[in-house]
């Protein structure tokens, strides 16, 4: 069995994410330019790794490679097996990028999406200094622009999303962040291939925001923090179960959730 989980606000917190809990009571997890910028609950990270001794655990990201080699409390003292990175745009296996996936989703989206330039000039008629603060190809696959967010002009948004459509790309708004995604670059489809080459029977799945859906949405037990985008989104979900705890104490209901029900599944088959 697998459990495959996104890390920022699912499993992982920063000081200004992490809700009504005191930041000494945190375990850091993430260093970047010597301070560390990321945390989880003490006993959110014991559950993780008690989960990981049980199950096979893929960290799912949409960060860069770079960008996810900074988690030490995931990749150097987990080393999980399978990583999932870049909105499933990369997968890495034993530390090194899985090279099968890597062509099979760029030529997907060569063929099937429209070019990143096109998305770079369509967003251009929009962006102004006003609201948009940095945009970046991450991966050269797909776009995160840092904006201000009370700027917004949801108008013109709402008409790129639907231009986005027949261009075979996708939009997504998290906290300070647009996402603009190619369509064939999705974190489910990564899980399917993770989930094939590991020749798993059962996935387990968290994530908050709706670039997690797709993930969700491949398992057979999903569940999302209720703060995320997905849990402003839907009021119930048929297929995705939410948190009651908001915060850095979701991560704890989460994965307390998956350890029950993994237990029982696995003293079953015992």
């Amino acid at each position: 069995m697998i459990f495959a989980s996104d890390l920022d606000q699912t499993l992982i917190y920063s000081a200004r994410s992490k809700g009504d809990i005191e930041l000494e009571d945190m375990l850091p997890v993430e260093l970047y330019e010597g301070r560390h910028i990321s945390y989880m609950t003490k006993p959110a990270a014991e559950k993780l790794r008690q989960l990981a001794g049980m199950l096979r655990f893929v960290p799912v990201t949409t960060r860069i490679p770079a960008q996810y080699d900074r988690i030490f409390g995931i990749k150097e003292q987990l080393r999980p097996e399978y990583a999932i990175v870049s909105n499933g745009g990369t997968i890495f296996a034993e530390g090194r990028i899985d090279r099968e996936w890597h062509q099979l989703v760029r030529e997907s989206v060569k063929h099937h999406c429209a070019e990143s330039s096109e998305i770079a000039a369509l967003f251009g008629k929009i962006a102004s200094s006003h609201w948009v603060k940095s945009t970046d190809l991450c991966d050269d696959l797909f776009y995160s622009i840092v904006v201000e967010r009370d700027n917004l002009p949801l108008g013109a948004l709402e008409e790129l999303k639907r231009q986005l459509v027949s261009l075979g790309w996708s939009y997504s708004l998290q906290g300070r962040k647009i996402y603009l995604v190619p369509e064939k670059v999705s974190k489910g489809a990564a899980l399917q291939y993770v989930k094939e080459k590991l020749a798993s029977d059962y996935v387990y799945a968290a994530g908050d925001s709706l670039l997690d859906e797709s993930l969700l949405l491949a398992a057979d037990y999903a569940i999302a923090p209720v703060h995320g985008e997905l849990g402003r989104s839907y009021s119930s979900h048929p297929h995705i179960r939410f948190t009651t705890a908001q915060g850095a104490y979701a991560s704890e209901e989460l994965l307390e959730a998956i350890i029950r029900d993994a237990s029982g599944k696995l003293s079953r088959n015992r």
